[in-house]
């Protein structure tokens, strides 16, 4: 994967220049002081018929809060620091590309600031990168404040991801799911029929990671239905925050080979695409049988 993957240090620069000049619509507040003593900035705020999207400058970090200031974390970057990924479960997915031998179209499902889909769109420019996300609200933050831009091959679908699915046809080498974090979770994208329509979007060799921010929650019955239907072959336990993230694919698998994915990881570090080391990453997110 190895091809194009260096373009994301030459975009590097570009992007830190777009959040910088663009920005988010800020609300009228006090200009805000040094972030050694500064309060958190509210940079994006819209109510659509899914609930609140903020948007937050926290000191260093940009964060996408769902409901409220205290909301958990829904997407975080470093605004002058492009190759920071914060986020542990971000890591995790990018981790899961180590699991596709030669990928060459990916699906996200549930966007949040699309800080994956974005890095992964600079890093690997040949993929056709398809985004579902269901509330309008989610989508604007992200192109106001995250620096998500579209192209032909990297393109967003306000959409219902269970509608969605079951009207297109089209197979993809790795499928992200990311809409489990929190409460409510939708009942139709934790059912068997939904992950039975992921499993039928995968392509030969294809795989599709899960992702838990609360797996003693809600979360457990999504993750126990994504196990009945998908052949579950590698589990990663964020270091940190704790999130679950589980691959499957269509049919059985072999665990991972760890010499193979310690390969992709070395050849990810030595590109320096992302300020943290996925080799370490590797062995310390292994979690459980």
């Amino acid at each position: 994967m190895r091809a194009g993957l260096t373009l994301i240090a030459a975009a590097a620069t570009a992007l830190a220049w777009t959040l910088g000049a663009t920005g988010c619509a800020h609300r009228s507040e006090p200009a805000p002081a040094p972030p050694s003593t500064a309060s958190p900035t509210v940079v994006f705020d819209q109510t659509s018929a899914f609930g609140r999207v903020l948007v937050r400058d926290e000191g260093p970090l940009r964060v996408m809060r769902f409901g409220s200031p205290p909301g958990s974390e829904q997407s975080e970057i470093v605004r002058d620091r492009p190759s920071a990924v914060p986020m542990e479960y971000v890591r995790l997915d990018l981790l899961g590309l180590g699991h596709v031998a030669q990928p060459r179209r990916v699906l996200m499902v549930g966007l949040g600031g699309g800080t994956f889909t974005t890095l992964l769109h600079r890093a690997r420019p040949d993929l056709t990168i398809d985004a579902i996300e269901i509330d309008p609200a989610v989508v604007a933050a992200a192109r106001a404040c995250f620096g998500l831009r579209e192209d032909d091959r990297y393109r967003v679908q306000v959409a219902d991801a269970a509608a969605w699915l079951a009207r297109d046809d089209g197979r993809y080498d790795y499928v992200v799911l990311d809409a489990y974090a929190g409460e409510d979770i939708p009942a139709a994208i934790g059912s068997p029929a939904f992950f039975a329509s992921v499993r039928a979007h995968l392509a030969p060799g294809g795989v599709a990671a899960l992702n838990i921010a609360e797996a003693d929650g809600q979360g457990g019955p999504a993750a126990a239905t994504f196990a009945r239907v998908l052949s579950v072959f590698d589990r990663r336990r964020a270091p940190r925050d704790g999130n679950l993230l589980l691959y499957g694919a269509a049919a059985p698998r072999a665990a991972p080979d760890p010499a193979a994915l310690l390969r992709f990881a070395a050849a990810w570090d030595a590109r320096r695409l992302t300020d943290f080391s996925m080799r370490a990453l590797v062995v310390a997110s292994h979690c459980c049988e």
